[in-house]
């Protein structure tokens, strides 16, 4: 991890703002999310136990297990892409798109943080 922000005087080494910089081993648990479409609703759970289930009209929902309070909209950008668009304290943090191939077999996910403006995308294999 990489150090972005200084803690407070006086603080602890340990606190402040860090960015990771390189991930090493991480087990299989830990790399499967589920995300569901059904209807008008997309639902999304990851390993962390963050949870939603959003309308894809906008609508913010709050992001059970996240403790940052975060809120998530959704929306359907065409037939295989969901946007979803992530908020704390009414600010935008990020913006993620999900978009399934033809074949159903891969999605990519695409993000853009907000804050750090920095993006990220990775390639998802369906279980």
């Amino acid at each position: 991890m990489a150090r972005v922000a200084q803690a407070p005087r006086g603080a602890h080494a340990i606190s402040g703002s860090w960015r990771i910089t390189k991930r090493l081993n991480r087990s299989e648990n830990a790399l499967v999310a589920t995300s569901k479409l059904e209807g008008n609703t997309f639902s999304f759970a990851d390993p962390t136990g963050q949870v939603y289930t959003a309308k894809l009209d906008g609508t913010e929902t709050p992001v059970k297990g996240d403790l940052s309070g975060t809120m998530v909209s959704v929306k359907r950008i065409d037939e295989n892409t969901i946007e979803e668009t992530d908020k704390r304290d009414g600010k935008i943090v990020e913006v993620t798109r999900f978009t399934c191939s033809a074949d159903g077999k891969t999605m990519t996910v695409s993000m853009e943080n907000k804050v750090n403006e920095t993006t990220r995308q990775f390639v998802a294999h369906k279980q």
